[in-house]
C-alpha cells in the first residue's frame, strides 16, 4: 500500500569503474586491479547455460568528418549519402568484419550487426572462455541482483581498440518514473514504494488526468493535423520492452477515444519483452508511449527497445535512430547524475582499454540534431540533489546535453469544463500549474526529496543559446517543464490495469508529441528546438502566449519563479500558440554546417599544444555557397568565453585555426559560429574535447558505496591517458578536497604505481568536518571530478497533516520528523544523538527538536515506527508561508570516534487553513453514487478555483484509518465554475465493487458513513478537515445495481442464491431496473424503481417498488409497498396476488389487461383510481318492478377485458344465462320466480372481473303478490258496485213509477 517512489532498476552500467562510470560493461586487461561495485553480496555462480548479450562498438574512421557531412545532408548542402558511401567513408568495415569473425569462430551467435556495431549472444561458459574470467550473482545493498566477473577480465588481441559492453549488467540508469497507483472503477489503489515504508499521513488528496484533459489543458488541439502528423515519427527510446505494449496502447485508445496508434516496436538485438517485467522497465514503455501518442495521437510511434538499461544499451538504440534517420522526435525517459561519471576526455581508459566517455554519447547527439532529430530527456525526478549527498553536477545526463531539450516537472491544476475526473470522462483547459516540488513524505535515501530534478551541469559549458538567460558558464537544466507530479497524474494502462503514472518520464513524452505537433504543422524537423525557445523567452510579448512561466516550486534547493528558473525551465507549454511562433520564426536563414579537423586526429579531442582548424560550410536559402560577409568562431569553456576566431573563406569554406595553450582549461569546449551575410545571419555550433582523460576509480562515492568512516584512510586511484591513448607518466598528479563553499580543504599528492595509473591516500582527521566534499583530480593537462562522502547513513522524512502533491502544515498545526541512523560499523540504530533544525525561507532557524528512538508500537493507528528516531514538531503560530528546510542531524560514537551525518529535506508552511462546506445526500445505498459538493474558500472568503482536493468516503467507525482509506478510496473534486463549488461522484461500496471494503457483507457496509474532504489549494493553502465539518451520510443495507438482467445466462451472478434446481433468490438490493424473463424467483428486501417480470413465476416481500410490470407471468406480493409511478402494476396476460401490502402515491393502481388480479388485505394510500382500465358498468337493465309470477332480468355490463364471475340475489348464488359475451359487454339473463318469493326488494350481485373484481348491483322489487291481491280486491269491488247500480236502477226506476202514476192519477 506504499506510493512508488522510483524504479532503481537492475540493469547494467559497465564492469570496470562500477557506480562512478555507469557506462557500458567494459572489459580490461589481467594486469588491470579488480574492478569495483556497489557493496554487495556474492549470491552465487552464474549458471553456465545462462546467455548473455555484448555489444561491440567499431567507432567510425573519421568523427569529424562525420559530423560535417551529417549536417551538409540535413542542410541540404549536398544530397544525402548512400549506405554504400556511408561504409565506405566511415565504417572501419574490416575492423566489423574481423570482429564478426572472430566472435562466429568462437561459437558466438551475432544478433545484430552495422557498420559501427556488432551484438553477439552467447552462454555464460563461452563468455568466461574468451575472457577468461567466471561470472557470479551478486546482490546489492538495495536489493538489486545483477551478474559480473568474478575476477580480472581479459581482451583478446583481435579485439583492441573495440568498446565492449554487457559483461555485466549492473547500472545507474535510473527511471524518472513515479507510479502512484492502479486504478479501479476510479478509485486509487496505491502503489509500493522503493524508499518508503511510509505511505499514510493523517488526510490524503490526489487527482489524474486522461488524455482529453491534458491535450486542452496545454491547448494542443489547433497543433492536430491527421495528415501532416502521420509524416512524423517519435522515436521512444527504453530497455527490455513490454510484453503487452499493443494490448495496453489498444485499452488506451479505444478508453480514451484516440485514433488507433501507428506503432512499431524495433528491438536492437533479441527482444525478450518479458525481461521488461521484472526490471520493471515495462511500466516506463506503457507510460512513454501512451503519454507521447496522447499528445500527438497522428504521429508514428518507434519504440526503440535497447537490449539492455546501461548506456552502451540505450544508447545502441539511439545509435540505430540517428545512423538510419528514422525519426524526427526522439524521447528519453531515463539518465543519471552527471557527476557520476567521474572521467574526462573523449573516451575515458583504463589499463589501456578504451570505454566511451560522456563527451562520445554527447556526440549522437550532435549528429542527431544535425540531421534535423529533436531530442528530449527527462529530468529527473529527485530534485537538486537527484539523491546524491551534492548539488554539484548533479544534473541527469543526457538531459544536460546541450544538444537535448531537458524536461521538468509541474503539478497541473486543469480547469475541468465538463465530465468527471473519477469517470475519466472530463475535458478542461489550462488552469494554474507550480513547479513539482519537495515532497518531504518520501523516505529519503540520501539528499532531499522527490521533485522536478534541475540544476547545472559541469560537464558541459553553457551553449550559446542559455548563456545570456541563465549567465551562467554551465549548461542549466530543464530548459521546459510539463505535468509530471504523480499526484497530479496521467491515467494509462499497464498490463490491462489502469493506473496513474507520474514523473518526468511523462513530462518528457508529452513534449516528445508537442515538437511532433509542431513538426506537422511547421512542414520539416524543428531538429535542436532549444535556440528558438530561449529566442522566444526574450521577447515578453511571444513568451507569455507560447508558455505558462511557473512562479511557485522548490526542488530542494532552487526556486520557481516567473522568469527562467533550475526547477521547470522556461515553464509549460501554450502548444498551440507555440507551434505559431515556432512556424513564424523559422524564416530562412543561413545554413552553417561545421566541424573541426587536425591532422591526424579523427575524433573532436585535441590536446594541449595542437592546432584545430574550424571548417563551416555556409549556404544561402536557396543552397549557393555564401562567399562573402562576416562571421567568427567563438569558443566557450566550462569556465566562460575563451577566445574568438574570425573565419576567412577559402573558396568552399569559412575556415579558421585556434591553437590550445597550457592556461586554456580542458574537457569540453562549445565553439559556435555565428555572422551575416547581407540581410541573411545564421549560427552553427560543434563540440570539441580538450585534454588528458582522467578517470577516476575509487572512490566509489555514497550511497552507492559505504560511507568513508572519519579518521580512517582511504586510497584514490585514477587512470590518465593521453588522447592518442597512451598513458601519462610521470606526470605531477594532485587530489583535492573542495567543501560546498568553495574552500579547499585539502590537497593529496597521487604518486605514479604504474604507467597511467596514480594512487594517493588520505584520511579525514579533527578538526575538519564531515559532510560531502568535492574530488578534483587534475594535473597540467586534464581534469576530472567526483566527489566523497565522510559520515554515516542517515535518511529522513517528514509526515504533514495532508498526504498531497504539495505537503504542507499551517501554523499550529504539528509536523512528525522520521530519521533512520546507520553508521558505517552498522550500529547507531538506538545509540544515535538525532536532533532536528527547521530553518525558514530565509536561511533563519525557527526552533529545533531532538529525535528519540521510537517505540515497538502501532503510533497514529498507522505506523510501526520501532528502528527509527521521531520526533513532534509544532508550526509556531507566527511562521510566514514558504518552503521550510528541515536539518536532521545525527552524532554516533564509533570506534574511530564521533561520525556524523545531515540529511536535508523541505516542506512548505501553509499561509493559513481553507474553510470548507460540505453538502451530500443523506441517505445512500451501497453500489449508489454519491454526489459531493463542497464550498472551498480562503480565508478571505474567495472561492480557491484551483487545487487537488479529495472526498474520503468511509465508515465512522473507521475513523481514525481516514489517512489509509483516503489513499485508497478517496475520490478527486473538480471545481465547477457554474455552481463555484468543488464537486466529485463517489461509488459507495458493495459486495460487487469494495475497493478496500472488498468481500464486506451488506450489513457490514451499511449505516452511517463520514464524508471527508482534504487537499491543499494551488498556492498552498492546506485544507485539513476537523470532524466539525465531516458529512454524514447514512448508508442503506442495499446493494445498488442501476439495472439487474435474471435470466438463464446469469445464474453464476453473485447477486443470486440458489434456493433450489428451479428457483433463485435475489436480496437486500436497490436498482433502477430488475428483469425477469422465464425464472423462478424469490424477490426479498428489494427496492427497486421498475421490476420487469416475463413468463416468470416471482415472489416479493418485504420490499418496494415503484413500479411492476408484468407480462405471461404469475405474481404474488406480500408485505410491500407497490406504487410511485402513475400506474402501480402493469399485468398483461398475468396473474397477481397481493396481500398485507399497501399501494401508494399513484394515480392509478392497476393496469391489468387479460389479468388476474387478487387482493387481500391491501391498503391504498394516496391513490386516485384503482385501474386505468374503466370500471365495468351496467348499461341496460330490462325491469326493476317484478309483477308477474315469473320474469327473465336482462341485464348488459360494459368494460374491458370483461369476464362474468357470477351472479348472486342477496348474497345467494342464482342461476343465470348469458345472452351475449365479449371483452367489452356481457349481456345475462337472471330468471326471476317472483311467486317464489315474498314481495320486496332483492340486491342482485353480477360479479364481473377485467382482471379486478367487481360487483355490480341492482335492485329488484317483487310485487307480484301485491298486484295479485290488488286484483282481486279490484274484482270482488266491482260485483257489489253493479249490484248496488242495479239496485239504484230499480229505485230510480220505481220513483220514476210512482211518479208517473201520481201524474195519471191527477189527470184521471
Amino acid at each position: 500500500m506504499e506510493r512508488r517512489i522510483i524504479q532503481v532498476i537492475v540493469i547494467s552500467t559497465f564492469l570496470l569503474i562500477s557506480v562512478l562510470f555507469p557506462l557500458l560493461s567494459l572489459a580490461y586487461s589481467t594486469t588491470s586491479v579488480n574492478p569495483s561495485y556497489p557493496q554487495s553480496n556474492i549470491i552465487s555462480s552464474l549458471p553456465s547455460n545462462t546467455n548473455i548479450i555484448l555489444s561491440f562498438f567499431i567507432p567510425p574512421k573519421n568523427l569529424n568528418e562525420l559530423y560535417l557531412v551529417t549536417q551538409e545532408v540535413a542542410n541540404h548542402q549536398i544530397k544525402p549519402l548512400s549506405n554504400a558511401q556511408l561504409i565506405s567513408m566511415f565504417s572501419n568495415q574490416e575492423k566489423v568484419n574481423e570482429t564478426i569473425e572472430y566472435l562466429e569462430s568462437k561459437g558466438f551467435a551475432i544478433v545484430y550487426k552495422s557498420p559501427f556495431e556488432v551484438m553477439a549472444e552467447a552462454p555464460i561458459s563461452l563468455v568466461s572462455s574468451v575472457f577468461e574470467t567466471s561470472f557470479v550473482l551478486a546482490k546489492s545493498a538495495s536489493g538489486e541482483i545483477y551478474y559480473k566477473p568474478a575476477g580480472n577480465v581479459k581482451i583478446p588481441s583481435v579485439l583492441d581498440n573495440v568498446l565492449i559492453g554487457g559483461l555485466t549488467n549492473f547500472t545507474n540508469v535510473s527511471l524518472p518514473l513515479i507510479q502512484l497507483g492502479k486504478l479501479e472503477n476510479g478509485n486509487l489503489i496505491p502503489n509500493k514504494q522503493v524508499y518508503s515504508s511510509f505511505v499514510y499521513t493523517f488526510q490524503y488528496s490526489a487527482t489524474w488526468y486522461t488524455p482529453k484533459v491534458i491535450e486542452g489543458a496545454y491547448n494542443i488541439t489547433p497543433l492536430l493535423n491527421s495528415t501532416a502528423d502521420k509524416k512524423v515519427t517519435i522515436a521512444v527510446i527504453d530497455a527490455y520492452g513490454d510484453p503487452e505494449i499493443y494490448q495496453d496502447v489498444n485499452l488506451f485508445d479505444a478508453k480514451f477515444g484516440l485514433p488507433s496508434i501507428n506503432l512499431t516496436v524495433l528491438p536492437v538485438g533479441p527482444y525478450n519483452p518479458e525481461n521488461g517485467l521484472f526490471t520493471g522497465w515495462f511500466q516506463e514503455v506503457a507510460l512513454d508511449v501512451e503519454a507521447a501518442h496522447a499528445a500527438a495521437p497522428y504521429s508514428n510511434i518507434l519504440l526503440v527497445v535497447a537490449p539492455s538499461a546501461t548506456l552502451e544499451g540505450l544508447f545502441s538504440a539511439i545509435d540505430i535512430v540517428v545512423s538510419e534517420d528514422l525519426a524526427q522526435v526522439v524521447s528519453m525517459s531515463w539518465g543519471l547524475p552527471g557527476i557520476l561519471f567521474g572521467a574526462s576526455g573523449f573516451y575515458a581508459l583504463f589499463n589501456g582499454i578504451t570505454f566511451p566517455n560522456y563527451p562520445y554519447y554527447d556526440y549522437y547527439f550532435e549528429l542527431g540534431s544535425a540531421e534535423g532529430i529533436t531530442f528530449l530527456a527527462s529530468s529527473g525526478d529527485l530534485g537538486a540533489y537527484n539523491d546524491l549527498p551534492t548539488v554539484y553536477s548533479s544534473a541527469n545526463y543526457p538531459a544536460s546535453s546541450p544538444f537535448v531539450t531537458a524536461v521538468g516537472g509541474t503539478s497541473l491544476f486543469a480547469n475541468i469544463i465538463s465530465g468527471y475526473i473519477s469517470t475519466y470522462n472530463a475535458t478542461g483547459n489550462y488552469g494554474t500549474e507550480i513547479a513539482w516540488s519537495v515532497n518531504p513524505l518520501d523516505f529519503g535515501v540520501v539528499q532531499g526529496t522527490v521533485s522536478s530534478g534541475g540544476g547545472y551541469s559541469q560537464l558541459f559549458p553553457a551553449p550559446w543559446y542559455q548563456r545570456y538567460v541563465t549567465h551562467s558558464n554551465y549548461r542549466a537544466i530543464p530548459d521546459v517543464a510539463a505535468d509530471a507530479n504523480p499526484f497530479t497524474g496521467f491515467v494509462i494502462y499497464v498490463l490491462g490495469q489502469e493506473a496513474v503514472d507520474g514523473g518526468t518520464s511523462l513530462s518528457a513524452p508529452l513534449w516528445a508529441g508537442i515538437i511532433a505537433d509542431i513538426d506537422g504543422i511547421v512542414g520539416h524537423p524543428l531538429g535542436l528546438v532549444n535556440p528558438v525557445l530561449y529566442e522566444i523567452y526574450q521577447n515578453t510579448t511571444l513568451y507569455h502566449e507560447a508558455f505558462h512561466p511557473i512562479s511557485l516550486g522548490y526542488n530542494g534547493y532552487y526556486y520557481a519563479n516567473s522568469s527562467y528558473n533550475l526547477v521547470t525551465g522556461l515553464g509549460s507549454p501554450n502548444a498551440g500558440m507555440l507551434g505559431i511562433i515556432i512556424k513564424h520564426l523559422l524564416s530562412k536563414s543561413l545554413a552553417i554546417s561545421v566541424s573541426t579537423f587536425e591532422l591526424g586526429v579523427f575524433q573532436p579531442w585535441y590536446f594541449y599544444g595542437s592546432t584545430f582548424t574550424i571548417d563551416a560550410y555556409i549556404t544561402y536559402p536557396n543552397n549557393t555557397i555564401v562567399s562573402q560577409g562576416s562571421f567568427n568562431a567563438y569558443i566557450y569553456t566550462d569556465e566562460g568565453y575563451l577566445s574568438t576566431v574570425p573565419l576567412s573563406f577559402n573558396g568552399t569554406y569559412w575556415v579558421g585555426n585556434y591553437t590550445i595553450t597550457p592556461n586554456d582549461p580542458p574537457n569540453i569546449w562549445e565553439i559556435v559560429i555565428n555572422g551575416s551575410s547581407g540581410q541573411f545571419t545564421g549560427v552553427g555550433t560543434v563540440e570539441v574535447d580538450v585534454g588528458e582523460s582522467i578517470n577516476i576509480v575509487s572512490p566509489i562515492p555514497y550511497p552507492f558505496n559505504f560511507p568513508i568512516p572519519y579518521n580512517s584512510p582511504f586510497g584514490i586511484e585514477a587512470w590518465i591517458y593521453y588522447p592518442n591513448g597512451t598513458p601519462v607518466v610521470n606526470q605531477s598528479v594532485t587530489a583535492y578536497l573542495v567543501s560546498s563553499s568553495g574552500k579547499l580543504l585539502a590537497s593529496i599528492p597521487l604518486l605514479m604505481m604504474a604507467p597511467g595509473l596514480y594512487e594517493g591516500n588520505y584520511a579525514l582527521l579533527p578538526p575538519l568536518p564531515q559532510g560531502t566534499y568535492l574530488l578534483i583530480i587534475n594535473d597540467s593537462y586534464g581534469s576530472a571530478f567526483s566527489y566523497v562522502y565522510f559520515g554515516e547513513y542517515n535518511f529522513g522524512a517528514i509526515l504533514t497533516p495532508i498526504n498531497d502533491g504539495f505537503p504542507a502544515a499551517s501554523p499550529g498545526q504539528n509536523i512528525t520528523i522520521i530519521d533512520e541512523v546507520l553508521t558505517p560499523e552498522l550500529t547507531g540504530i538506538f545509540t544515535s544523538n538525532v536532533t532536528a533544525y527547521i530553518y525558514n525561507q530565509n536561511g533563519n532557524p525557527i526552533g529545533q527538536v531532538k529525535l528519540t528512538p521510537a517505540p515497538d508500537i502501532i503510533q497514529f493507528g498507522v505506523y510501526l515506527l520501532f528502528f527509527l528516531y521521531y520526533a513532534n514538531f509544532t508550526i509556531p503560530f507566527d511562521a510566514s508561508p514558504g518552503f521550510y528546510n528541515v536539518i536532521i542531524q545525527s552524532v554516533s560514537n564509533t570506534s574511530t570516534g564521533l561520525v556524523k551525518a545531515n540529511f536535508v529535506t523541505s516542506f512548505y508552511v501553509s499561509p493559513a487553513n481553507l474553510t470548507l462546506n460540505v453538502k451530500v445526500n443523506s441517505v445512500v445505498y451501497e453500489g449508489e453514487v454519491l454526489k459531493i459538493y463542497a464550498n472551498i474558500t480562503y480565508p478571505n472568503g474567495t472561492p480557491v478555483k484551483y487545487g487537488m482536493f479529495t472526498a474520503t468516503v468511509l465508515p465512522t467507525s473507521l475513523n481514525y484509518e481516514q489517512l489509509i482509506i483516503g489513499f485508497q478510496a478517496g475520490i478527486p473534486l473538480q471545481y465547477n465554475s457554474t455552481l463555484g463549488e468543488w464537486v466529485g461522484i463517489y461509488e459507495i461500496p458493495s459486495i460487487f465493487y469494495g475497493s478496500i471494503f472488498q468481500g464486506s457483507s451488506v450489513y457490514s457496509l451499511a449505516g452511517p458513513w463520514n464524508v471527508i474532504v482534504s487537499g491543499v489549494s494551488w498556492d498552498g493553502y492546506n485544507l485539513y478537515s476537523t470532524p466539525s465539518s465531516f458529512n454524514f451520510v447514512n448508508v442503506m443495507p442495499y446493494t445498488f445495481i442501476n439495472n439487474i438482467i435474471i435470466n438463464s445466462k446469469s445464474l453464476d451472478s453473485p447477486l443470486l442464491l440458489k434456493i433450489n434446481s428451479t428457483t433463485y433468490m435475489l436480496s437486500n438490493v436497490k436498482s433502477n431496473n430488475v428483469t425477469i424473463n422465464g425464472m423462478n424467483v424469490i424477490l426479498d428486501n428489494v427496492i427497486a424503481n421498475t421490476i420487469t417480470v416475463k413468463n416468470s413465476n416471482v415472489m416479493i416481500s418485504s420490499s418496494s417498488i415503484n413500479q411492476l410490470v408484468l407480462e405471461n407471468s404469475s405474481v404474488s406480493i406480500i408485505e410491500s409497498k407497490v406504487g410511485g409511478n402513475n400506474i402501480a402494476v402493469v399485468a398483461n396476460d398475468s396473474n397477481v396476488t397481493i396481500a398485507s401490502s399497501i399501494i401508494q402515491n399513484s394515480r392509478y393502481a392497476f393496469l391489468q389487461p387479460n389479468s388476474v388480479i387478487i387482493l387481500s388485505g391491501v391498503s391504498m394510500y394516496n391513490v386516485t383510481d384503482l385501474s386505468a382500465i374503466p370500471a365495468p358498468k351496467i348499461t341496460y337493465l330490462s325491469t326493476t318492478n317484478v309483477t308477474v309470477s315469473k320474469e327473465s332480468i336482462i341485464v348488459n355490463i360494459t368494460g374491458e377485458y370483461l369476464r362474468l364471475l357470477g351472479v348472486s340475489m342477496n348474497n345467494k348464488p342464482v342461476s343465470y344465462s348469458v345472452v351475449s359475451s365479449s371483452p367489452s359487454s356481457i349481456s345475462l339473463s337472471i330468471p326471476f320466480n317472483a311467486s317464489q318469493f315474498s314481495d320486496g326488494q332483492y340486491v342482485f350481485t353480477v360479479s364481473v372481473s377485467d382482471g379486478l373484481p367487481y360487483n355490480l348491483t341492482f335492485n329488484i322489487l317483487n310485487n307480484y303478490h301485491l298486484v295479485t291481491v290488488q286484483g282481486r280486491i279490484i274484482t270482488l269491488q266491482g260485483s257489489v258496485n253493479l249490484l248496488t247500480a242495479i239496485a239504484i236502477i230499480s229505485l230510480i226506476i220505481a220513483i220514476i213509477a210512482i211518479i208517473l202514476l201520481f201524474v195519471f192519477m191527477r189527470r184521471r
